[in-house]
Order: C-alpha cells, then structure tokens, then sequence
C-alpha cells in the first residue's frame, strides 16, 4: 500500500515576505514531502496547503502580514466576462493574421467608448430620485426608456476622434459584417471548391438560438488552416520537462518580469522548484486519461515554445503551481490566456470524471493589489481558515477584508471543522516512520518510550486535519 511520507519543519521564524516586500512578517508551517498520494495532497490543499517542488508550505494567516485565502473556481459554472473574451478574440485574430495587436488602441477605443455610453448616466445622475420615486409613469419600463431615450437626445454629444459619423450605409457603404461572419463564409467557401457541403461544428440550431453565451471552448475552435500561426497546447509529465529549452523560457521570464538578476535562475533551481514534484504518478479506471499527478501544459506558436503551465491534477481539481512565458509574447495577456486555457481544461476532464471540476489558482491575497486579480473570474470560493468550508467570493466577502484582511470567512457560528484533529481521541492514531518501520503514535510510545515528538505531531495534526494525520507517515529522524 503506497503512503504519503513527510518530514514536518514546524513553524518558522518570521521571514521576508514575497508579496508585501516585508523583511520579517511572514509567517508559514511547513514540511517537506518525499512522496504524496494525489487524495492526500487534495484534502491538503482543502486545508490551506500549497506545494512548490517538494516544500509544502501554508501561512499563518492570523499572524502573518498577507493572510492567503486558497481560491477556487467552479469550471462548470464559470461565464466569460467582456475582457476574458477580448483576450480570446486578440489572440484568434493573431493568430489568424500574424500581425500583432495595438493595445494602447484597443484602450484608447474602450475609452472612447465609455464617454459616450456614460452620456444618459450624467445626466441622469442629474435627477432627484426621491422627487420622481412616486411618479406613476416610471412604473411603466417603455415610459422609463422613453425618458431615457429624451435625455440622450438632450445631451449635448462629446467629440470623440475614434468615433467618426458614418454615411448612410444604403447610399455609399455597404453595412460591415461581423468577423463571426466573414470566418464562417471563408470555411464554407473552402468546403464548396471541394465540393462538399458545410455545416458549423458546435451547437446545434436549437441550441444556438436558446444560448447567446459563446464558451471558451468555441473561442478556441475558431481554427482555419489559412491562420498565419499555429498555436499548439500539449500536456506533458512535468519530468519530460527537464530540458534546456523550457530552462531557457524560465530563466528569461524570471530576469524580464520578476527583474531577477541573471546568476539567480540556475537549472537546478528551476529543476527542484518546477520539474520536481513528490506526486505520485497515479493512473486508474477512476482516473482521467493521463492519469493524477503533475504536469506541464505547454503552449507552441508555430514551432516556438513562448509559455508553460505547472498544473497537479487531483481527484476533484486542476491546481495551479506557476506559469511563465516568454516576455516578447506580454502583448497576447498570455497570463490570463493561459487561466482560461486551464479552465477550458478542467472542464473537459470534468466531462470525464464529472467530481473533477475545479481549477485552483492558489492563494488569493486581498491586500495584495498583484494577487486580487484572482478574483476577477466567475464563480470563485474562498476556503474559510477556521471551518475549511467554502464561501462565494462575493462583495459581502470583499467588504468584510477591506475591514480586516483577516477573517474567519464563514460567518456561521455553528459551522466547525468536519475533519478537526483532536488531541485526546486523535494522537494515538497517528502514523508514524522511524528506522524504516511505521506504526501508529501509541505504538511507537510503548516501543521506544520515546516520547520527545509529542508536542510537534499535535501541531502538525491540527494542521493537516485528522484523516491526513492518520494516513500520512510522520518521519521521526533519530537523534
């Protein structure tokens, strides 16, 4: 029987913090794992904990200066917002006519954009609600818009270089086609020179008048085999890794966006902190295809390797580790591509093992300005650091830490840690591995009388909760 083997380091010292810059704030538990099962490391990270190679680590939250709230996102209840689909969009059109975008222009009409629809809502900030609240008229919604519709008319219009008045498009242009349009008439015209007749792959007629929200799949789909680049995403045993090429791409990602000087990212450090993991590679009827344990998914342009992404699959997720890109690519926001590229992932194993439907992206850190980006996506849960239950990142939440960034998240006094450890009825069942033996705590006591470990296996029982306690082999160094 295959066990999860650890050597627990305790609680250490206040150190530098990476996210504040702190010098002597942060405060982590830690142990190092020689080997963890995936359904260890699953309810590990069900707990607060966090891998980076074989380290094992989780925050004090309620001491330390950034308390991290591990974050999860449910892949089948995840919707795209209107920036996930212009990051989806701008790469398809790279990809389909090589030629790269311009974001500041894209900003610039954003901003253009938003002079014009913010035009009724200066107005109508104009209006004394409470004088209009007994109004009959505004119960009825077509006299709302009327009204509406009068004070955009009374708006004296703002100048705006990106918005030109147009011709009519009867006399002079003809009305633009959407590029959906124009993408779907190039494949059916493909298909008609062969002489075979075109029908779009997705949903079915039905399905696509009832649905108006576009999946990340379909975004990715919009594939044609005249696309200038081809972009390619394969998934690899994170062992198959260990190679120059994917070094190179990290050791430019760290010096160009972490600004880490050149001698500071070696091979072996990105060996012990990306390649190596203490997972054990498990593959079963209950298992997804490839099987449970780490991975890279690697992302080619062409034949050019320009980003990858450290990923655990457990038995009910999709964890993040790290991901990192090559810097001359920042103009494709690959950081947010390569999210929702793992989402799409997760929801495809889902559709395998349907208990596997989350994606975890880490620790999310509210006062961390670098880290709340994280709660940009739909659908996200913060794990509660005192009932190891899951809360709806919602406003309510996100006022609740703008008072305090700590918190115990579910506000519910009667909910309790399920899995808690307790030290009367718990201790003697805790495994132990001394000497290349394992037994239970209670017997490893009466063995040896040794009794030394007493205090830390406590520590570490209520931090790993009861069952990983008495599943995991505690290592006892002899002295």
């Amino acid at each position: 029987m295959p066990f999860s083997i650890i050597q627990y380091y305790g609680k250490s010292d206040k150190g530098r913090c990476g996210y504040c810059r702190s010098t002597s704030s942060a405060i982590t538990h830690s142990f190092h794992s020689f080997t963890l099962i995936p359904q260890d490391y699953q309810e590990l990270l069900d707990r607060g904990w966090r891998r980076s190679g074989h380290y094992i680590y989780k925050p004090k939250n309620i001491t330390t200066c950034c308390p991290c709230y591990t974050i999860k996102c449910n892949s089948q209840e995840f919707k795209l917002s209107k920036s996930h689909k212009k990051i989806l969009k701008r790469m398809n059109k790279f990809l389909r006519d090589g030629v790269r975008p311009n974001i500041e222009q894209e900003k610039e009409k954003d901003e253009s954009f938003q002079e014009i629809v913010d035009i009724p809502q200066i107005k109508k900030a104009e209006i004394n609600i409470n004088e209009i609240k007994g109004d009959k008229q505004l119960e009825n919604p077509i006299n709302t818009l009327m009204i509406k519709e009068n004070q955009i008319q009374n708006t004296p219009q703002k100048a705006s270089t990106s918005f030109q008045q147009q011709p009519n498009c009867n006399e002079t242009n003809p009305r633009r086609k959407k590029a959906k349009q124009l993408r779907l008439e190039r494949k059916k015209a493909k298909y008609e020179a062969k002489g075979q007749s075109y029908e779009p792959v997705g949903l079915n007629l039905a399905q696509q008048k009832t649905s108006s929200e576009k999946t990340i799949r379909e975004f990715i789909g919009e594939v044609e085999e005249s696309n200038c680049h081809k972009l390619k995403v394969i998934l690899v045993p994170s062992v198959n890794s260990r190679n120059q090429d994917v070094f190179e791409l990290y050791k430019k990602y760290q010096i160009v966006v972490h600004r880490d000087p050149p001698e500071k990212p070696t091979f072996k450090q990105f060996e012990r902190f990306l390649v190596k993991s203490p997972l054990k590679k498990t593959a079963n009827q209950s298992s997804p295809p490839d099987g449970f344990g780490s991975f890279h998914q690697q992302y080619w342009l062409d034949e050019k390797l320009i980003a990858v992404g450290v990923l655990d699959i457990l038995p009910f997720c999709v964890s993040s580790v790290y991901f990192f890109y090559d810097p001359d690519y920042s103009f494709l926001s690959l950081g947010t591509y390569s999210s929702l590229r793992e989402l799409e992932f997760t929801q495809r194993l889902s559709e395998i093992i349907p208990s596997l439907k989350y994606y975890y992206m880490g620790f999310y850190i509210h006062n961390c300005p670098k880290m709340k980006y994280k709660g940009n996506l739909s659908s996200s849960y913060l794990l509660c650091p005192e009932t190891f239950t899951w809360v709806n990142l919602n406003d309510d939440v996100r006022n609740l830490l703008d008072i305090a960034k700590y918190q115990r998240l579910n506000r519910n006094p009667e909910v309790v840690d399920a899995n808690e450890f307790k030290e009367s009825n718990d201790l003697d069942g805790v495994l132990v591995l001394s000497e290349n033996r394992y037994c239970t705590y209670k017997t490893y006591i009466q063995v040896t009388g040794d009794n030394d470990e007493r205090s830390s296996i406590i520590e570490y029982g209520k931090l790993v909760g009861k069952s990983c306690a008495q599943r995991m082999l505690y290592l006892i160094v002899p002295d």
